[in-house]
């Protein structure tokens, strides 16, 4: 009986090590995927920074907008239904948690880039539905929870982005260099504004060549 009792411990300790051993396994694969997903994100951002119109970067970036917030939301309730605890439960190994988990880390980190490289078409987006920024805020706040996960640049990027959209009191030191100010950024918007007034006026009716007295 007492062979069987040693043989019954070293069983189980094997088996939760092995299982920590995969957890482990798991968590250093995926910050290495991170890291190629973000370097992949950034690449597609610097494609998108090269569209001058004003119009087409505010239509897009809503869309994303849309797009993110929706995959945010239904993480969030894929992570509240389960037994996983940010910042204190193991890598998750099942694939439900581990890509709510993803989609939530990548996501937040990519909307993060857009509103420090686009801060006021973003601001602007925002503002048309409060609900992603508050979404956002807990987003963020995921983020850090499990910031062990995230590389260097990413936890940056979300401090700034945080101090941007002023969730958190900036630092002294707290520059945008990517936000257009005053002069340069009322252009824009007027120019757009210009535009889309151009096109209305060209779809309206058009009055006969020959006027009746």
């Amino acid at each position: 009986m007492k062979h069987f009792h040693v043989v019954l411990v070293l069983f189980i300790i094997d088996f939760f090590g092995v299982n920590t051993n995969e957890s482990e396994i798991a968590e250093e694969l995926y910050k290495k995927l991170f890291k190629r997903q973000r370097a992949e994100q950034l690449e597609a951002i610097k494609s998108f920074q090269k569209i001058s119109n004003y119009e087409k970067q505010y239509s897009m970036i809503m869309l994303m907008a849309e797009k993110v917030f929706t995959v945010i939301q239904d993480s969030r309730a894929t992570i509240e239904a389960s037994p996983y605890i940010p910042g204190v439960s193991e890598f998750p190994l099942d694939d439900r948690i581990k890509d709510a988990l993803s989609n939530i880390l990548e996501n937040t980190a990519l909307f993060s880039e857009i509103i420090l490289r686009f801060p006021d078409i973003s601001v602007s987006v925002l503002k048309t539905n409060n609900n992603w920024d508050v979404l956002l805020q807990w987003s963020i706040a995921f983020c850090n929870q499990v910031r062990y996960l995230l590389d260097n640049s990413t936890i940056k990027a979300l401090s700034l982005a945080s101090q941007e959209l002023n969730h958190v009191e900036r630092s002294p030191h707290y520059v945008n260099p990517y936000r257009k100010q005053g002069p340069q950024l009322n252009a824009e918007i007027s120019a757009a504004k210009s535009k889309k007034k151009r096109k209305e006026i060209k779809k309206g009716p058009r009055l006969s060549s020959h006027s009746e007295l």
